[in-house]
């Protein structure tokens, strides 16, 4: 076997998950935040043994993957269950001491084994939103959609070089995609979320300048999240990165995830490449729960109130958040982004990659 380099996740463009451990000190310097703490391995759905591709019972056999061998913890998603044939299962997080975990392909559907939720969608889930964009106007701000530029809810778009538009020049599919241009100044794109939302996949394409974690030194940075008060970022749930690693920022707590002990680590989501990323934002249970996924592998998770920096959160710390969706890029590294977005879905259950 190869020996790698220990300390981060990657998904390589092949979709083999590489899942490396290891430990840094802590990135870049933040006023409220404490030291101590690392983040706990996942459980569920992942064998500790070692063992090979796991077959999804439903559409296909395993890819034979890298096996994590023996001592790992457990992954957070498993095998795959339910649904027709062709798209990847979920696939195991390596345990502490494990070294990559297999990914299985061939099952559409459902329920990582374990418990927790896999990325792909099941039977009959039907996003409630579905954008292309296809029928938008380059340079134009798509129809149905507000801005949030500079902290200004439907400023003028674009704004200087800050920009939340239609563009012809890169697409997943198709011709259209949405180019957002950010730094410290919001580069958004914003929508209502239907009246008694507590339960929301975002998914969609992202194809951007600057990679997703192992940054070490920076702060934190939105991509994808929900928000309590249209308009207004003091109230909302910031996906993208914190300190340097993927993971979730919430105001006005201002508290972060992962702990310290994973800052400026990975996972990555590659730069210059297309990537599917989904967002589990789960409220309508009483521990409320983020997940999120890239191209099928789960990159990061918040199922407890003590997997916080900062002190523990609230178990229902998500309450009344989801007033609006917002997609685009701000940093409060000051680090600019150029994002393109395409084919994004909403639904209330996992959709999955094409």
């Amino acid at each position: 076997m190869t020996t790698v380099p220990q300390g981060f996740f990657r998904v390589l463009p092949s979709g083999v998950l590489l899942v490396l451990l290891g430990t840094c000190g802590p990135g870049g310097g933040h006023s409220s935040e404490g030291s101590g703490g690392s983040r706990a391995p996942g459980s569920g759905g992942g064998s500790p043994s070692g063992a090979g591709g796991t077959a999804a019972s439903a559409g296909g056999s395993a890819s034979g993957g890298v096996a994590a061998p023996s001592g790992g913890a457990g992954g957070h998603a498993g095998a795959s269950t339910g649904g027709a044939p062709g798209s990847s299962g979920g696939a195991g997080l390596a345990g502490n001491g494990g070294t990559a975990a297999a990914m299985s392909t061939g099952g559409r559907g459902g329920t990582g084994a374990g418990g927790e939720s896999g990325s792909t969608a099941g039977a009959g889930v039907t996003p409630f939103l579905a954008e292309d964009f296809e029928s938008a106007t380059p340079g134009q701000q798509p129809a149905g959609w507000d801005n949030f530029i500079a902290y200004v809810k439907n400023a003028t778009n674009p704004q200087g070089d800050t920009l939340a538009l239609v563009d012809g020049t890169r697409a997943h599919g198709g011709k259209n995609a949405v180019h957002f241009h950010g730094g410290g100044s919001p580069a958004m794109l914003t929508r209502p979320l239907p009246s008694g939302t507590n339960k929301l996949y975002v998914r969609a394409y992202f194809y951007m300048t600057r990679q997703l974690g192992m940054n070490p030194g920076a702060n934190h940075e939105t991509l994808i999240g929900i928000r309590k008060a249209s308009g207004s970022a003091n109230d909302e749930v910031r996906f993208g990165e914190i300190k340097g690693v993927i993971g979730t920022n919430e105001v006005p707590t201002d508290n972060i995830s992962p702990k310290m002990a994973q800052w400026g680590l990975g996972p990555v989501v590659a730069a210059n490449q297309w990537a599917c990323i989904e967002v589990a934002f789960l409220a309508d249970q009483p521990q409320h729960v983020l997940q999120a996924w890239a191209d099928g592998v789960l990159v990061h998770s918040i199922t407890a109130g003590d997997q916080w920096q900062n002190g523990v959160m609230p178990s229902d710390w998500m309450k009344g958040k989801f007033v609006e969706v917002i997609l685009g890029w701000q940093s409060f590294s000051g680090a600019t982004n150029d994002v393109w977005m395409d084919d994004l879905a909403l639904s209330t259950g996992p959709i999955g990659c094409k």
